[in-house]
């Protein structure tokens, strides 16, 4: 649905609602990029989605400019410098590109960098980052640990680096809209946020070892994560083992930020939960070690928020958030909103909103992070403690599933959990390879 349409819409609705005295709603205006003024330089680290993210932000903003790629892989480095080339000649003038990112960082034109690399990396490039002076985007999630989360958050304080984490749903129109249909109070009393994917089971399976490819530093790609015999099916899908991602519980904890803020906007304060207890399924023949089916439960003092890997859609939906109220419930993803109303007597006891249109993207993120870089701004629309929170939280469930889903409870100010020393043990990973963790 095209922007004017999308206002007309809200402004419909606004209107009506308001009319029958159940909410007013107040919609956001689009991001715009500001002026053209000063250039910005940006090195990218990683060069799967951190390519994407360039990209937008070159087209939000002929101001922006990618000095740098780094990649350990050498035919994906100069594949993706060609095409960025090819369609950014102005913004690829004299790029320069790297295969190992100290030397990318210690380069004292670059103003920002990009960090997608596999989540076993991103705290250790953060530190060095944040040290360097740099911008930072971090993709999600923010850490591979809990440790790492609260490490980073201590970084960005003590450096006051200009920081986006990748969690970009909060940037999103339909998100914004949701949260403002929240703060109305229409939902009545919310209880429960569901948050949910959906998945399958079958298993997948490779041959092991396989032969490293001539193009790739496969001892840089493992760096701190243990080493192990390499096969191709872990680097493309490294996210489904432990040494270097979290499954789908921290890759797309885009959807339990996305709980967590609206629960923000019905003015809950951000606090730790009383409990977090995680349970998942894998086949038994699979390859992968994180499950493929998994389901965590988050208890506050006076909600709860259940995020979820299923097999089936939930309210007609492969993936979202449902703010479930008194009153009805509100089902947001990147392709839409609703208003489900409860019923009293057949009767609806709200009325039903729907909002529906193209796929979002990362577009006004990126762009709210260039802007804020040009403006010397820290407060970006998604900074590293928003960012670090929710990944800390699905970090937590990851360990909760791993110790045949006991129930935990995380002591922030005290960094451990609440008697229980084994679980401790997972708060951090061992660096190896002779990597040291990262200190302020």
């Amino acid at each position: 649905m095209e922007n004017n349409s999308r206002r007309s819409f809200l402004k419909k609705t606004a209107l009506a609602m308001a009319g029958t005295g159940l909410f007013p709603i107040v919609p956001h205006n689009l991001f715009g990029a500001n002026a053209p003024g000063n250039r910005v330089n940006i090195g990218v680290i990683g060069l799967g989605f951190g390519i994407t993210n360039m990209r937008h932000m070159i087209n939000g903003s002929s101001w922006v400019h990618c000095v740098a790629l780094c990649d350990v892989d050498q035919n994906k480095l100069e594949v993706r410098a060609g095409e960025m080339r090819e369609d950014f000649p102005e913004n690829t003038k004299n790029m320069k590109l790297y295969t190992d990112f100290r030397d990318l960082l210690d380069d004292q034109d670059i103003d920002g960098v990009i960090i997608a690399t596999p989540d076993h990396w991103h705290t250790y490039i953060f530190a060095e980052a944040c040290k360097a002076g740099k911008a930072i985007y971090i993709e999600k999630p923010v850490g591979h640990t809990v440790s790492d989360c609260e490490l980073m958050v201590d970084l960005q304080r003590k450096h006051n680096n200009v920081v986006q984490t990748g969690l970009w749903q909060i940037s999103l129109d339909y998100f914004k809209d949701a949260f403002d249909i929240l703060r109305s109070g229409v939902l009545g009393d919310v209880y429960k946020v569901h948050a949910f994917i959906t998945g399958g089971t079958n298993p997948a399976t490779f041959e092991m070892p396989q032969t490293v490819p001539d193009t790739l530093d496969y001892d840089m790609w493992t760096g701190p994560a243990p080493k192990h015999p390499y096969a191709n099916e872990k680097i493309q899908n490294w996210r489904r083992f432990w040494d270097y991602g979290g499954g789908g519980q921290t890759d797309w904890v885009h959807y339990l930020d996305s709980a967590l803020d609206g629960m923000s906007a019905l003015g809950h304060k951000r606090t730790y939960p009383k409990s977090i207890y995680s349970s998942g399924y894998k086949h038994p023949d699979t390859m992968y070690d994180v499950p493929s089916l998994q389901t965590s439960i988050f208890q506050f003092d006076d909600y709860q928020v259940v995020w979820e890997q299923q097999v089936s859609n939930l309210y007609n939906r492969s993936d979202g958030v449902a703010w479930i109220g008194s009153n009805g419930t509100l089902v947001c993803n990147r392709t839409g909103y609703e208003v489900i109303p409860q019923t009293s007597d057949g009767r609806p006891v709200i009325a039903e909103v729907r909002m529906q249109g193209s796929y979002g993207n990362q577009y006004n993120h990126m762009i709210n992070w260039a802007n804020c870089i040009r403006e010397n701004n820290p407060d970006t629309n998604s900074p590293i403690d928003k960012g670090s929170y929710a990944s800390l939280l699905a970090a937590i469930a990851n360990i909760s599933h791993r110790m045949d889903s006991q129930s935990l409870e995380y002591l922030h100010e005290e960094k451990k959990f609440r008697d229980n020393p084994e679980a401790d043990n997972y708060l951090v990973n061992e660096y190896q390879n002779h990597w040291e963790y990262p200190t302020l």
